[in-house]
């Protein structure tokens, strides 16, 4: 309990639950946990976290998030470079380059100027991957078939 004077009188108001970091080591370790008290909510995972422990979990999330565009790259890669693209399916490849150029690339810029990695970013390219990952295949299966003959 706390007091304050507000008025008159002395007033005892409950005071607030102490809350402290959440921050986890690992998914699969729970037991560990910080005594530290909060002193942000992250905007990704709204888990409340230390000063010491957010820039740790920012630098998580700016892992995953990396690890993501590299992915991305691998895949232009194989799209340019290993695989020779027939011309009338090449159209299909520059719409969704061009979705990529228009639509992730400003989420990627944004991300590494604000140091803000939210998670409908993380989505946005996770997305972008499997619809490039499906047509990788779609042009591996369609090179496959039409060499064989």
């Amino acid at each position: 309990m706390r007091v304050s004077s507000i008025g008159k009188g002395l007033r005892h108001s409950p005071s607030p639950p102490s809350r402290f970091c959440e921050h986890i080591l690992n998914d699969n370790d729970k037991s560990f946990t910080c005594r530290q008290r909060i002193y942000v909510t992250c905007p990704h995972c709204q888990r409340s976290l230390c000063l010491h422990h957010i820039n740790e979990h920012q630098l998580l999330i700016r892992s995953l998030f990396d690890s993501l565009v590299n992915r991305l790259n691998e895949y232009r890669y194989e799209l340019t470079v290993k695989l020779s693209i027939p011309s009338h399916t090449q159209t299909l490849v520059n719409n969704c380059l061009d979705e990529f150029k228009h639509d992730i690339i400003p989420y990627v810029q944004r991300t590494c100027c604000e140091n803000d990695v939210k998670q409908e970013d993380i989505d946005r390219v996770e997305i972008f991957i499997n619809k490039m990952f499906t047509l990788i295949q779609q042009i591996q299966f369609y090179w496959d078939n039409n060499n064989k003959k």
